[in-house]
């Protein structure tokens, strides 16, 4: 029973680990075909996971770099927080 409970606890917070990710995601919009960001993720990614950044569109309504990561995923963070700047630099 506790390994059943272990394995479900551990499938929860994966889904939540997942589904947080998608959230943050860019999404396209009419305004010139432009990607904004909807929401930040929320938690700093380490340097070593992503492989390139762009940034969103200055028709969007909050500021976002979209950094890519070494899976091929499209991450939403928000440029004004130290960890992000330091990823833009490194990059």
């Amino acid at each position: 029973m506790a390994s059943l409970q272990a394995s479900l606890l551990v499938a929860f917070i994966l889904l939540s680990a997942v589904l947080q990710e998608t959230e943050s995601g860019p999404y396209g919009t009419n305004m010139e075909d432009s990607i904004c960001c909807r929401d930040y993720i929320r938690q700093p990614l380490p340097l070593r996971v992503v492989k390139g950044f762009y940034w969103t569109s200055a028709f969007c309504r909050k500021p976002g770099v979209v950094l890519q990561t070494l899976r091929n995923w499209e991450i939403c963070a928000d440029p004004r927080l130290p960890w992000v700047k330091r990823i833009v630099q490194k990059l």
